[in-house]
């Protein structure tokens, strides 16, 4: 066979995975369907749990902006919190990306680069590839290429449209020193504008990312939604661009004959806040060992990442999806867990920077419902902070 393993989708998935085998010696195929430096709609924050798993050091001109709070607002409220811990950096996409997959072939990873996956075959002894290009053969295939998944289609089900959000993002042009003023290093979110979503600004450097993202199966209008909300923060953009987000926390299969899901195309977004990144790392890290080990003879690749993914992966987002649904089931609670004071927010952000889990989030989530509920019921206002 040409190759041990042909990944499908250069994302952060699919290049972090071609990485890690290729260093452990592996013949690897990386199948881009576009050409880098690629453009990628996405609004560019990327958690420090995610940066965490990278294993790698960004270059320094990789980091538009550190990042140490968040501002979030619902309707007339706001609130901010802000850790000592920084809890994600700004980056572009598109210099990400290629610069992701440039250390999988300095590792030793073939690109092929404008090659899009057209047919794939699963035999007992053998996965076959068919593109636009050529065909290949290797022991196996992941499939990394996005919500749209070409491999995914072997494997699972297209998505619902209950099971993914739709989103619209925007580049605004602003001078740093207004960004610092206007942001001051924070996030800002705004939720109630969007069905089980929110809408942001995130600083960046010469620049702020727009957008706003919900459910697509009961996001009306959202390039209305868009406009206004843009608008509403007196910011102007001609031409946001779509793309879906594949929520994680439902049951979903990502092994088939050979084959193994990461990223978007296995549907890892946290349904929360939307990142997708740090589950993409975390999945392409998995899966390269489960090839790597695999291959080797070490256990059977296909039952593990399996395993893996649940245990690191799933589980989290499903809490995350729970949390998500509550709070736009019942907004009123959601004021007042997260707007009555800074505890809950705090607490939260320790998801993001790597210091706990949405299961201990949860566990103290359900000791301060019951006051929560009561402060509720008997119509006690948030505090404006």
């Amino acid at each position: 066979m040409e190759y041990d393993l042909i990944i499908a989708g250069a994302g952060p998935a699919g290049s972090t995975c071609a990485r890690i085998c290729a260093n452990a010696g592996l013949r690897v195929l990386l199948l881009e369907r576009e050409t880098f430096p690629r453009p990628k709609p996405c609004g560019g924050a990327l958690s420090e749990r995610g940066l965490s798993h990278l294993g790698l050091s960004l270059p320094s001109d990789l980091i538009e902006r550190e990042c140490f709070g968040i501002r979030v607002h619902y309707g007339k409220y706001t609130v901010e919190v802000r850790k000592e811990l920084r809890i994600a950096v700004m980056i572009n996409r598109e210099k990400f990306d290629h610069y992701l997959a440039r250390q999988a072939a300095h590792g030793g990873a073939i690109i092929h680069e404008g090659e899009t996956v057209q047919e794939v075959r699963s035999h007992q002894d053998r996965v076959e590839v068919g593109t636009n290009s050529g065909r290949y053969e290797a022991r196996c295939l992941v499939g990394a290429d996005g919500a749209n998944s070409v491999v995914g289609r072997m494997v699972r089900p297209m998505f619902g449209r209950d099971e993914i959000a739709a989103a619209l993002v925007g580049v605004f042009a602003m001078d740093d020193r207004e960004i610092d003023a206007r942001l001051d290093g924070l996030l800002d979110l705004y939720f109630g504008v969007t069905p089980l979503g929110y809408g942001w600004v995130f600083p960046h450097r010469g620049h702020c990312t727009v957008g706003v993202m919900g459910q697509a199966s009961a996001f009306d209008a959202p390039q209305k939604v868009f406009s206004e909300f843009a608008a509403a923060r007196g910011i102007a953009v001609a031409r946001p661009q779509g793309h879906t987000i594949p929520w994680g926390g439902f049951n979903r299969t990502v092994v088939g004959k050979r084959i193994l899901l990461a990223g978007d195309a296995a549907g890892f977004a946290d349904p929360f806040h939307g990142e997708g990144m740090a589950s993409a790392i975390v999945s392409g890290r998995l899966a390269g060992q489960a090839v790597i080990d695999g291959i080797g003879g070490k256990k059977d690749p296909l039952t593990w990442y399996a395993a893996e993914c649940d245990r690191l992966i799933v589980q989290e987002m499903r809490i995350s999806l729970q949390l998500a649904r509550m709070l736009n089931r019942y907004p009123k609670l959601f004021l007042e867990i997260f707007f009555s004071d800074r505890t809950a927010l705090d607490k939260y952000l320790d998801i993001p920077t790597g210091k706990s889990d949405y299961r201990h989030f949860r566990r103290w989530l359900i000791k301060k419902l019951p006051g929560s509920i009561v402060n509720m019921l008997r119509g006690t206002a948030p505090g404006r902070t």
